[in-house]
């Protein structure tokens, strides 16, 4: 098939040429975001690729696809990172057929995404919680569902390099919790979760130096002063601990140390209470990689309880003590991660790949 990649991959964009080397033509269009993030994804050079002004753009689009005589739209995948709008000028122009796939979102009904997800060909949810919301929110199709989550890791960082736990040196319990942080009181406010842990001898290991918020002028940014002085007081303690962000090459080396992997607390009335019942993180597969159980807070990320529960990843907690309890439990930790380490191969992009495709080659040529 001749595939035209049209939005933003995300994290480890280098894993859709695993469908140039089982035989594809890629090509590659993107639009700028509305706000100030992402920056474009960097692909070989071998793809061709086209950096569109935002704006009107169907006649150029027009023209990209029949100079690589286009059989599928592949569009993807969140509300906030300009492939909507890109989405939008495919449509208008008549440019398909187009499956979408859909992640990320603000549970605000919004006229685009509604024609992202009913006037598509094909449309892939991240899970069934995702799709039973669109089903709700828009009456989508049945007929054209597919569920497919876009944030596998490439099997190339799912190394054998795993470090000796940090336990057997200092005899205590640590968990790693990657990504963003906040003082906002929403999922990525883990500021509670810190002091009860290091009350419990548990040491809270947060990389990626992403301290989000609002500035003064209400632009959400990663850099909150309020948010990184109150983990720098947090660190105080001696069990907080702050890194920085590490490239996927590192993954296992720097986190198989570690005994468990938090991704979320749950937040509590934010506007983050509804797309958390449905979010399956990116940084999932990371910590399942590097061989971590999923530690998964119940009541309000259904999604997720469903996934960890299901699947074997991790085990459930209610509050942070019951939290501790399981972290002191070595011989429970020891069990939870090497049935982890039994599965992890089963989510690497290249084990999925062929489901993209499958669903991709459905709509392929289709008017």
């Amino acid at each position: 098939m001749n595939i035209l990649v049209a939005g933003r991959l995300g994290r480890y964009p280098e894993r859709i040429m695993t469908l140039a080397e089982r035989g594809h033509r890629l090509t590659y269009v993107t639009m700028p975001a509305p706000a100030q993030r992402p920056t474009p994804d960097v692909l070989p050079s071998s793809v061709p690729q086209f950096r569109l002004p935002a704006g009107p753009a169907g006649a150029e689009l027009t023209r990209i696809a029949a100079e690589h005589r286009v059989d599928v739209v592949y569009s993807l995948k969140n509300v906030w990172d300009g492939s909507l709008q890109l989405l939008g000028e495919l449509l208008d122009a008549g440019v398909g057929p187009v499956v979408r796939h859909h992640k990320e979102h603000f549970c605000e009904p919004a006229e685009l995404e509604r024609r992202a997800l009913t006037e598509t060909a094909g449309q892939i949810y991240i899970n069934q919680e995702s799709w039973d919301y669109f089903r709700g929110a828009y009456g989508v199709s049945d007929a054209s569902a597919h569920l497919l989550d876009p944030d596998y890791l490439p099997a190339r960082y799912f190394t054998d390099d795993l470090t000796g736990k940090l336990r057997e040196r200092d005899g205590e319990p640590h968990l790693l919790v990657a990504g963003g942080v906040s003082s906002t009181r929403g999922r990525t406010d883990i500021r509670e979760l810190c002091a009860a842990l290091s009350r419990r001898r548990v040491h809270v290991h947060i990389y990626g130096g992403k301290y989000i918020g609002p500035n003064a002028q209400s632009i959400w940014s990663v850099d909150n002063a309020h948010a990184r002085a109150a983990y720098a007081r947090l660190a105080e303690s001696g069990y907080v601990h702050l890194h920085d962000h590490i490239p996927p090459e590192r993954f296992v080396a720097e986190w198989s140390r570690y005994d468990a992997g938090l991704m979320h607390v749950v937040a509590q009335g934010t506007h983050e209470v509804g797309f958390q019942r449905m979010n399956r993180p990116n940084r999932l597969v990371p910590y399942l990689a590097a061989g971590l159980p999923v530690a998964q807070q119940r009541g309000g990320q259904e999604a997720m309880e469903r996934i960890v529960r299901q699947e074997g990843i991790g085990f459930l907690f209610d509050g942070y003590d019951e939290l501790a309890d399981v972290l002191h439990d070595r011989a429970r930790l020891g069990r939870l991660g090497a049935d982890v380490l039994a599965r992890r191969g089963a989510y690497t992009f290249e084990r999925h790949a062929d489901a993209l495709l499958e669903v991709l080659a459905g709509y392929a040529g289709r008017r």
